[in-house]
């Protein structure tokens, strides 16, 4: 089968599509997220927002726990059918999902932040989580969905961006990377090493435990500082949308270079795997 063929198969199994669908909705959302800072700010109300964001976290975790069986049940028979090839290039095309789905975020942006202004508002006023989400029954509540569409807006001042740590820029880079591929390599390291092919799934950690180390020590301290200062007025709002800008544009060119970490990382995982098998 050459590209195209294995590539139109690809698009006629029904559980690629599902993670491949998946897949995209979780990068969308990831990227939707981060107007929820700005939102809290504006709002004078930024521990909230946190709290609004581990709101959307627990929904992208949700839709990953919904993704992993149809991934697993796709890695699977592409073993026992002897489709390695054309599981490769499907794991590739889920990196591409990744990409997609962040760039859809992306342009995204300023819209979702109007609305999560509006939903902390109302948050504001009712107290409860619970009740605004009926507000999505209420035809207006649509209306103004449909009116905040709008162009990202980030303000980019070249002042700014040159403000913007290079650390800033390679970390969520690489989190991003690493954190794109983990579970894939893993999947993938399965198939290399079938016999301890649930010690290579569980390693997913391997590759998405150095992209936890990086975030928490290297690039969320940063963003929070910087975050706290804006909000204590000490430093412009219009900084934090360049840094936020950078890290998006980074995380982008991450999911891209994630298809040169995925191959090395499975074959490290298999490796890590065999080790442990001799223990």
């Amino acid at each position: 089968m050459n590209f195209f063929e294995v590539l139109i198969s690809c698009f006629t199994d029904k559980r690629f599509i599902i993670v491949f669908f998946i897949t995209v909705f979780i990068y969308f959302l990831a990227a939707v997220a981060s107007p929820l800072r700005f939102a809290g700010i504006k709002m004078g109300l930024l521990s909230t927002s946190f709290s609004f964001f581990n709101v959307l976290s627990l929904i992208s975790r949700l839709a990953n726990l919904l993704q992993t069986p149809f991934l697993g049940s796709m890695v699977d028979i592409a073993f026992k059918t002897n489709q390695l090839d054309q599981l490769k290039i499907k794991l590739h095309l889920i990196i591409v999902a990744s990409s997609l789905g962040y760039i859809l975020g992306f342009f995204f942006f300023s819209t979702f932040e109007k609305i999560f202004y509006k939903w902390l508002e109302i948050f504001d006023k009712q107290k409860s989580l619970l009740r605004t989400f009926f507000y999505f029954f209420d035809f207006r509540t649509w209306i103004f969905i449909f009116r905040s569409l709008s162009l990202p807006r980030f303000g980019l001042d070249m002042v700014y961006l040159k403000r913007v740590p290079l650390l800033i820029w390679v970390s969520s880079t690489l989190i991003s990377a690493f954190w794109t591929t983990g579970v894939l390599s893993a999947m993938y390291a399965s198939v290399i090493v079938p016999e301890f092919a649930r010690t290579a799934t569980i390693l997913s950690g391997v590759i998405n435990g150095v992209a936890t180390i990086l975030f928490t020590i290297f690039l969320d301290p940063i963003i929070a500082n910087i975050t706290d200062k804006v909000y204590n007025s000490s430093e412009k709002i219009e900084y934090l949308y360049n840094v936020v800008w950078a890290v998006m544009v980074s995380t982008v060119i991450g999911t891209v270079l994630a298809h040169l970490v995925f191959y090395p990382g499975a074959v490290i995982i298999a490796k890590v795997t065999l080790i442990f098998s001799k223990i």
